[in-house]
């Protein structure tokens, strides 16, 4: 009784986000059984699913708008005569990392809002706070109010990072599917390239007003959507979900759906027989798999891309480029943008391992040359080496493209093709948490860590990491191009079979061999020769 005691506690750890995850990932997977491929799914339109992709994908972008808002915010802020004077460079740190900090903190929350409230209502409940706290930092008067802002900024954005892409993956058909869920990350990118390119000509007050436009128009655009019938039919409210789908599909007719309600059913009784807790990250075969995202994670986190994309303007003013600071970080997002939908078309082409190899080995060279440039300028009394004022730039996006195109978005696609389904909601829940925690002592110390080290040095100390990230990914990560998800997760399987096999054959030698031992130094009765047996582990 007390393990029953204990098993059911694991399971209400682990909810309400992870079964939301898990929900929202048996449902791609119903999608696409024999059964439910898209010839058998009825639409009569679209539209209406293309609205709701564009909808929960604006808070991709609205996310975007938040990460880089300090990039092109901190110069001007400096220069403003009523918050400059009194802001420190402690103060700084935390308007950059603050968001991070936020989001570690949504992660939870949004899985709790997820499952109370439904997904439709929480992106449009979290768009309020992300309106409110871009509205404080407009009217801010001093750099407390700025962090409050941020800080609501970033925990509506953060929930977005965990609302959209579940919504979207209830929504959405098996021929949209996959150009909606790419689409957030794009979003994204989109959005860094929107606050770089509005800070570059407005000053920092317009651009933030600018901003709030973009949570409002969240809220309006989800007004004309219907909720996941996925999560319908999970309160028990089939008519609703009925409803739903018949608008999700452009349907006149109940019956035109009434197998993808079926369908739906079926999924949602699977995600609920097949939940996970803590204990099933314990397993062999299931540890391997998470701890290999994890440090994808990680190596996205070290690699250097947050503080590259919070600090983008102070790093060209610093390196002291000949072009200048702000069309710099405009070139640099839309690099991100291109490389955002290179990676998308080319990464099922060419595999995913090859991708992180060679991401891994340009991010290495790039930031080593920005070191050296870096290493250079003090060197020549802190003024750029001549003829060379072009090499940060050109560091920098040959930098973003490779992550963009690489480490990037393919740690997040072998989340979901090496956890098991059935623990991918709680790993996805941890990891992202870790990163987001790693992400906020990064950009929160990296003036710190610059000033004990240089900037040539910090730039090296990335270098070195992306190196070894280019070493665990040539002999840990495997290429997963053109396998199944059960071959995957079966070759996972098969390798922890085969570390027990050999140890229980280690075992029958042993025991083979101690009974040989023993057989030779006992006394024989010729009568009746000694036998001796043993029992295989």
């Amino acid at each position: 009784m007390e393990g029953e005691g204990s098993a059911e506690s694991t399971r209400k750890i682990s909810t309400p986000i992870v079964e939301v995850y898990q929900r929202a990932r048996k449902r791609i997977e119903s999608l696409n059984e024999p059964g439910h491929s898209e010839e058998f799914q009825f639409s009569a339109s679209r539209k209406i699913q293309y609205l709701s992709g564009v909808a929960a994908n604006m808070g991709a972008l609205a996310l975007g708008i938040v990460l880089s808002w300090s990039a092109v915010a901190l110069p001007d802020l400096r220069k403003d005569p009523d918050i400059g004077p009194t802001m420190t460079d402690y103060q700084e740190s935390w308007i950059s990392s603050i968001v991070t900090l936020a989001a570690v903190i949504s992660t939870p929350v949004a899985g709790i809002f997820l499952e109370k409230i439904g997904r439709k209502r929480s992106m449009q409940l979290f768009s309020v706070p992300f309106l409110l706290g871009w509205l404080l930092i407009f009217f801010a008067t001093s750099v407390s109010m700025i962090n409050a802002g941020r800080f609501l900024t970033g925990f509506s954005g953060g929930s977005f990072a965990v609302t959209a892409p579940i919504f979207i993956a209830e929504v959405a058909d098996v021929k949209i599917r996959g150009l909606l869920g790419t689409g957030f990350d794009l979003a994204i990118c989109i959005g860094q390239l929107v606050i770089f390119t509005l800070g570059s000509f407005l000053s920092w007050r317009f651009y933030t007003l600018l901003c709030a436009i973009v949570p409002a128009v969240i809220f309006i655009m989800m007004l004309f959507v219907p909720e996941s019938p996925l999560y319908l039919i999970e309160k028990g409210d089939d008519s609703k979900a009925l409803h739903s789908l018949m608008r999700l599909h452009g349907a006149t007719s109940s019956m035109q759906v009434e197998n993808e309600l079926t369908d739906l059913k079926r999924s949602n009784q699977r995600s609920k027989e097949n939940s996970a807790g803590w204990r099933d990250l314990i397993s062999l075969s299931i540890i391997k798999p998470v701890s290999i995202s994890m440090f994808l994670f990680i190596l996205q986190v070290v690699s250097g891309i947050d503080p590259v994309l919070f600090y983008t303007v102070d790093i060209f003013e610093a390196a002291g480029s000949t072009i200048d600071e702000y069309y710099s970080a405009i070139y640099v997002g839309l690099v991100q943008v291109v490389a955002a939908v290179a990676a998308a078309v080319l990464v099922d082409r060419f595999g995913r391992k090859i991708f992180l190899i060679l991401s891994e080995i340009f991010m290495t060279i790039s930031l080593c040359t920005l070191g050296i440039y870096f290493y250079l300028k003090s060197q020549n009394n802190d003024q750029p080496p001549e003829g060379l004022g072009w090499l940060p730039l050109t560091s920098l996006i040959v930098f973003v493209f490779a992550y963009s195109i690489g480490l990037g978005p393919i740690a997040y696609l072998l989340l979901g093709e090496l956890v098991p389904q059935r623990v991918k909601g709680l790993a996805s829940c941890i990891l992202t948490c870790i990163k987001w925690s790693i992400s906020f002592v990064l950009v929160k110390f990296f003036n710190n860590i610059s000033q004990a080290l240089g900037r040539e040095g910090v730039f090296l100390l990335f270098a070195a990491f992306c190196f070894i990230g280019l070493l665990y990914i040539l002999f840990f990560v495997p290429e997963t191009k053109g396998k199944t998800l059960d071959e995957i997760q079966q070759e996972f399987s098969n390798n922890t079979n085969d570390t027990s096999a050999k140890n229980r054959n280690t075992s029958v030698n042993n025991a083979t061999a101690n009974a040989t031992e023993t057989d030779r130094l006992l006394p024989k009765d010729e009568d009746e020769p000694t036998k001796f047996t043993y029992s295989s582990v």
